[in-house]
């Protein structure tokens, strides 16, 4: 779990890789310390995912860090401590990555609590960047209501563990071979639907449903 602050826009943002790793999952969190789901799911229990998701998957929870110098922002509040450290919460860092990304998807922020996954690759020259045109937003408020998952908790570990379990070199995460999908921008959602009850997944594929929907802008 890595804070993103917006210093520089996303497109140039440094993305980790093991050295056998082509594709990687990233996460990028949207959470409001004070929304009740953040309160009661996520920010007392980011520690928790820092050490879950491991080297398999990067998340970035927008607009918190830590060793931040007093006044880095001028709104910057302390609102959880993780192994002794005190992490904090801006305001206008948040917003910035919203722009940014607003701008580099189709997405529109809702207010709510998202959580935006895309693949990071690596091209023919071993250079890293990130695939807008996999990006999808799941709306975790919205699938909250629906009983997706039991927990916030619960949703993140299944995606940290079918990370870990599929293939580094398989920048479709093993759909192809695991689970007979077909290849195509569509892989990151299925793989998300299919962590989903069937009932509700099933709802979720009939057209764009808002609580788990691609955001790639179209060509």
């Amino acid at each position: 779990m890595t804070s993103l602050d917006m210093r520089r826009p996303t497109r140039y943002q440094t993305v980790r890789f093991t050295e056998t790793r082509n594709s990687k999952l990233i996460g990028v969190l949207f959470c409001h310390p004070k929304s009740p789901l953040g309160k009661a799911e996520v920010v007392d229990h980011l520690s928790h995912f820092h050490h879950r998701s491991g080297e398999a998957v990067d998340f970035y929870c927008v607009g918190y860090g830590a060793y931040w110098p007093p006044e880095h922002y001028a709104d910057q509040k302390p609102v959880t401590r993780i192994d002794g450290v005190e992490w904090l919460f801006s305001e206008i860092a948040f917003n910035r990555v919203v722009d940014e990304l607003e701008n580099e998807t189709s997405w529109e922020y809702s207010g709510e609590t998202e959580l935006i996954l895309l693949t990071a690759r690596k091209d023919n020259n071993g250079e890293a960047f990130l695939d807008y045109g996999s990006a999808i937003v799941c709306n975790l408020e919205a699938m909250s209501q629906a009983k997706a998952f039991t927990s916030v908790r619960a949703f993140f570990t299944d995606v940290f563990r079918f990370a870990k379990n599929n293939s580094d070199s398989d920048p479709t995460w093993g759909l192809s071979d695991n689970r007979g999908i077909k290849l195509g921008s569509s892989a990151l959602k299925e793989a998300v639907l299919s962590l989903l009850p069937k009932t509700l997944s099933d709802a979720y594929r009939r057209g764009e449903h808002f609580a788990v929907k691609s955001i790639a802008v179209n060509p």
